[in-house]
């Protein structure tokens, strides 16, 4: 059965913190335009301020949809889902505010040391009501690593002084016409990360797990405590393999099925 409460359970802090995604939703007002629903990757992302308040670093996308719904009404959800481990399915229901790359409340939030290339904004939600649900339908999934291909293109971007142009031309309004991104574009200061933090399997400390790996274009990049990558065939390889196998079993079986038709008529 469901529950609600008024704030989030000290419990479950630990629980949302550990999740490796979760999901955002936010609609504009006018019911002829666009709901959306994205979801949230990267390691150590999202953060718990209090019972009542948490937040989330935005990275850059092609779309934002998020901040521009924000912007327009403030309305805001946030799924979190397990899929290991006993069931559940909880919903942060509150209402965010978006504060962009170049706001004082940005710099104090997400410092340079703290910041993700392609860091645009953090997104502060003030928690009213926290639902609980059983996710006995959700299916069991294993954690293989975070894709690293997002911050690689941002890194790169941003080094070549290209990230402001592409907000200015990408990020500031929704696809429904909504105003979005207002000063990040325009923010008059050098766009600056941490090093370590351009891995996506790094957790907010710049530490990285031995045994990682990040699947992303059928090949895995295993993070080590270093910092530094390698490059190594991923298990889709293995899987082609098995999927061709199977084909030209059903191939045999099929043509035998032929044959035997055939014989008797």
């Amino acid at each position: 059965m469901g529950k609600f409460f008024e704030s989030i359970p000290p419990d479950y802090v630990p629980w949302l913190l550990k999740q490796e995604v979760f999901w955002v939703a936010t609609a504009p007002l006018d019911p002829e335009a666009h709901v959306n629903v994205s979801p949230k990757g990267v390691r150590d992302s999202f953060h718990v301020l209090s019972p009542t308040r948490v937040w989330y670093q935005d990275l850059t996308g092609s779309g934002v949809e998020t901040i521009a719904h924000l912007r327009e009404n403030g309305r805001i959800t946030l799924l979190f889902s397990a899929f290991e481990g006993p069931p559940r399915i909880v919903r942060l229901f509150g209402t965010g505010t978006v504060h962009e790359f170049g706001s004082a409340e940005y710099d104090a939030l997400i410092p340079p040391e703290h910041r993700r290339p392609g860091s645009r904004a953090a997104i502060v939600i003030d928690v009213h009501k926290v639902g609980y649900s059983c996710g006995y339908a959700v299916p069991y999934y294993e954690f293989k690593g975070h894709r690293q291909v997002l911050l690689d293109s941002a890194c790169k971007t941003e080094r070549a002084e290209r990230m402001q142009a592409y907000w200015g031309r990408q990020n500031t309004q929704s696809i429904d016409g909504l105003p979005a991104l207002a000063v990040a574009h325009t923010a008059d200061r050098p766009l600056t990360f941490r090093e370590e933090l351009k891995v996506a399997n790094a957790k907010e400390n710049g530490e990285i797990p031995d045994v990682d790996s990040n699947y992303t274009n059928g090949h895995a990049t295993l993070a080590r405590a270093n910092g530094t990558t390698v490059a190594v065939k991923a298990a889709s390889g293995r899987r082609r393999v098995e999927e061709w196998a199977v084909a030209f079993a059903l191939g045999v079986v099929a043509a035998a099925i032929y044959v035997r038709f055939q014989g008797v008529a």
